[in-house]
């Protein structure tokens, strides 16, 4: 209820369709096993990235960025978290389902929306700063390629 109300309604399925990290526990949707399995895949890797902030920055430090700077601003916390799960998106999709894939104008738009819009309560109003990063990131993965998941595995 509180989700929906400070996103004026504007997100009520964050716990029944998102999927969601708490510490070392991972909450899927109840469609999840109808979704592709590299689809799965590409969000095990995002949320991956999330435990390893919860170890590295135990409960505190994460309810700290996520519940004390909530804010758009240059201090938003979930900004600092969400950044680097989403470059490991971006990495995994590359590596599932190729560059073209990872660099599509689609998914990294989908990405800017993630930062921009009621899915985080706009945790971050620069929407061309997040693109700017993720062109970063691409650009940085076309200097060093990650190994090609789909083609080594035989699919």
């Amino acid at each position: 209820m509180f989700l929906k109300a400070i996103t004026f309604g504007r997100q009520s399925s964050y716990l029944g369709g998102y999927v969601t990290t708490f510490g070392q526990r991972i909450y899927v949707p109840d469609d999840w096993d109808e979704m592709s399995a590299g689809y799965r895949y590409c969000t095990m890797r995002h949320e991956a990235v999330h435990i390893r902030q919860f170890e590295r920055l135990t409960w505190p430090g994460m309810a700290a960025l996520y519940l004390l700077f909530p804010l758009p601003v240059v201090f938003s916390g979930r900004r600092f978290i969400e950044l680097p799960a989403y470059r490991e998106s971006l990495t995994a999709t590359w590596q599932v389902y190729g560059e073209d894939a990872a660099r599509s104008d689609s998914e990294v738009s989908r990405i800017v929306a993630q930062f921009t819009g009621p899915s985080y309560a706009w945790m971050w109003v620069h929407g061309t700063s997040i693109e700017a990063a993720l062109r970063r990131h691409l650009d940085s993965l076309s200097a060093s390629p990650p190994p090609d998941l789909a083609h080594s595995q035989g699919s």
